[in-house]
């Protein structure tokens, strides 16, 4: 029951409903018919997702990089719609969707008015790194929804509009959210401290709070026994990461410049504003945990060094206060109106076009020049690209795979029923894997995450075809190294650009050296 003194005074929530409704259909039929256009403009397959289709078809309760809900993911999408690019990604288009809902409902909890909720939805919508999170088969594009969704609890059990069993919602989003990406457990920890660190801190000693938490450990034990088992292989990846030169790191300034970025540099006073109204507004009282939690989580971000983009799961919240916080201020209509006019305005010109695949690839360059100002699209990692590498991983699968069918072709029968098809990365193994078998193709192997655990499929080595940059560097592996032709796809990752070679007679057979195949990285 709601208690005297609650600091938001909450408006009819079937029409909130409604329009969130209106804006999660919205938002889905932008990913869909964007992705139609794509297929039409060559863009295809992602390459992660490949992998984690092919994680689909061999479900576990856990991978060296991914907890298993992806991969389940993965698994019912092609069941119920097929191999294709379209198919594979419903539900992520449907979480981007619950994404820019739940951010108008979050405004609803926060006190604001239908205007408010359509601020923050369009912020949200228009941002450019839920719409590239969203628009493939991915961790992140449910990762929001789940962090989101856990907090409307909190938010609602804070202010007294819901009982303590909300807890166990809570458990259950919060258990989800960490089977979907381990970054949650950091959300989750800022979380908690934000309101240990604040009057808040009175909703956590209840049996309800008990129980949900029960849950969510209840929820995540699976992943934690598969990790336990394999020797915290999650663990071991990362720290490689860490140790290496894999991903720009960004100092203080610029990680929080990057922030403005993805997120779109005209939106940044709505989410600052929303982070204000949080922290100091005396109609924000209850709510005010909040902005210790997004501050905490920024500062272990940094500390970690983490991708700009992990912090963006937790802004929604910030946009729906910024919303509640500019429509209170505003005397006239017309402010939040032309604000959200603006935002909607660069969702069409400039951040559709430059993340999602609408643009011909030929004329993306061009394009990108002419917005630059509005939108850099910042890296993460240090891999080079003609297209931002996001949009440069869904090209070249298909011709890569018939490279190695022509190759493969080629050989003796007799040689041909031993040879190996052998990849460096998860991606080209799993274009082999899903797309080679209709040109006749054995499936590849690969020491490359948890193609790792998959092994070496009985292959001795002693004919393998693989691409690779460095025939000199096989030939202490083998004894005779022949270069059958580059793979030279126009718009693929710069990575992608190699040579086909065929390796023959190798010294030592795979299973006595699989182990120096472990590439976690």
């Amino acid at each position: 029951m709601h208690e005297a003194g609650c600091s938001a005074t909450l408006h009819p929530l079937r029409p909130a409903l409604l329009l969130a409704t209106v804006f999660a259909v919205f938002t889905l039929l932008i990913h869909l018919l964007s992705t139609l256009w794509g297929l039409h403009l060559g863009y295809g397959f992602d390459g992660d997702e490949l992998y984690f289709l092919v994680c689909g078809r061999r479900l576990a309760w856990g991978y060296v990089d991914a907890p298993p809900l992806v991969a389940m993911q993965a698994r019912l999408a092609e069941t119920l719609f097929g191999l294709s690019p379209v198919g594979v990604r419903v539900f992520s288009f449907a979480a981007a969707g619950i994404n820019v809902a739940l951010s108008g409902l979050l405004a609803w909890q926060l006190g604001g008015k239908r205007l408010a909720q359509i601020l923050a939805m369009i912020a949200v919508l228009a941002a450019p790194v839920y719409l590239a999170a969203s628009n493939y088969l991915s961790m992140n594009s449910f990762e929001p929804c789940f962090w989101m969704g856990a907090l409307f609890v909190v938010l609602r059990i804070a202010d007294g509009w819901a009982s303590p069993r909300a807890w166990l919602l809570f458990g259950l989003l919060a258990g989800l959210g960490i089977e979907n990406k381990h970054s949650t457990v950091f959300f989750l920890i800022a979380l908690l401290a934000g309101l240990l660190l604040s009057p808040q801190r009175r909703i956590l000693w209840s049996p309800g709070c008990a129980a949900g938490v029960g849950l969510l450990f209840l929820l995540s034990l699976p992943n934690f026994v598969w990790q336990w088992i394999h020797g915290f292989p999650t663990y071991e990846l990362l720290n490689h990461i860490a140790h290496s030169d894999k991903n720009v790191v960004l100092p203080p300034i610029q990680f929080l410049v990057a922030q403005a970025d993805i997120l779109f540099y005209a939106a940044a006073p709505l989410w600052i504003a929303g982070l204000v109204w949080l922290g100091f507004a005396r109609a924000a009282r209850d709510y005010r945990f909040v902005a210790l939690v997004y501050l905490v989580f920024l500062a272990m971000m940094m500390i970690l060094h983490a991708k700009h983009y992990y912090l963006a799961p937790i802004y929604p919240v910030l946009f729906a206060a910024g919303a509640v916080a500019f429509t209170q201020i505003s005397r006239r209509i017309w402010p939040p109106v032309a604000y959200s006019a603006l935002l909607g305005l660069m969702l069409c010109l400039v951040s559709a076009p430059r993340v999602l695949t609408i643009l011909p690839p030929d004329r993306y360059a061009w394009y990108s020049a002419h917005t630059r100002l509005l939108l850099a699209v910042s890296e993460a990692e240090k891999a080079t690209s003609p297209l931002p590498s996001f949009l440069s991983y869904r090209f070249g699968w298909t011709e890569l795979v018939r490279g190695f069918a022509l190759r493969y072709r080629a050989l003796p029968p007799d040689i041909r029923a031993r040879t190996a098809i052998f990849c460096g990365n998860y991606a080209d193994a799993s274009a082999v894997n899903l797309l080679g078998p209709q040109y006749g193709l054995p499936a590849a192997i690969s020491g490359h995450q948890t193609y790792f655990y998959w092994g070496w499929n009985g292959y001795t080595g002693e004919s393998v075809l693989t691409l690779g940059n460095n025939p000199d560097g096989y030939r202490k592996f083998y004894g005779e190294v022949v270069d059958l032709g580059l793979f030279d796809p126009p718009w693929a990752r710069d990575s992608e650009r190699q040579h086909y070679l065929w390796l023959r007679h190798r010294v030592r057979p795979y299973a006595l050296d699989w182990q120096d195949f472990k590439n976690w990285y």
